[in-house]
């Protein structure tokens, strides 16, 4: 494989599993597809879970508490190294959050953030896998910033 289809399918990889997560269809395949078995997610708060199950259970708690969500991608960067690749991604996230899950007194039920991911992934014998990400908010606007900061 070149180096463009290496990179393409690095950012298919990502594409994939957060159009698993907005789709509210992340589940254990999605996660086997998307990480290593020793994985480490760091989450927007600061707090890191490693592991496949791990992952899979935090997310899906976390974003059970939205009706909808949207991450947009851009800007994929790809520093290839072999077996080893190493991303940085632009992201912005549009959260709406479910019934009863925000201040009824906010006129918004909804916010906005955006941030750098960055992630590392490995070449396995069934393709890529992301071996470590981590998501660094750089702004937020939107109700429930307090419930967002402590999830």
């Amino acid at each position: 494989m070149d180096a463009i289809s290496e990179r393409s399918a690095l950012a298919a990889l990502l594409s994939a599993y957060f159009a698993a997560v907005d789709d509210k269809r992340l589940d254990a395949d999605v996660v086997a597809a998307t990480f290593t078995p020793d994985a480490t997610m760091t989450r927007p708060n600061g707090t890191t879970v490693t592991g496949r199950e791990a992952i899979l259970s935090r997310q899906s708690e976390s974003f059970a508490r939205f009706r909808a969500t949207q991450h947009m991608l851009t800007d994929h960067l790809v520093e290839l190294d072999g077996d080893v690749a190493r991303l940085r991604v632009n992201v912005q996230a549009v959260h709406l959050w479910g019934e009863g899950r925000h201040d009824p007194a906010e006129l918004a039920s909804h916010f906005v953030a955006g941030g750098v991911l960055r992630a590392a992934a490995r070449r396995t014998p069934d393709g890529w896998r992301l071996s470590e990400i981590a998501m660094r908010p750089t702004w937020r606007t939107g109700a429930g910033l307090g419930v967002m900061a402590r999830s």
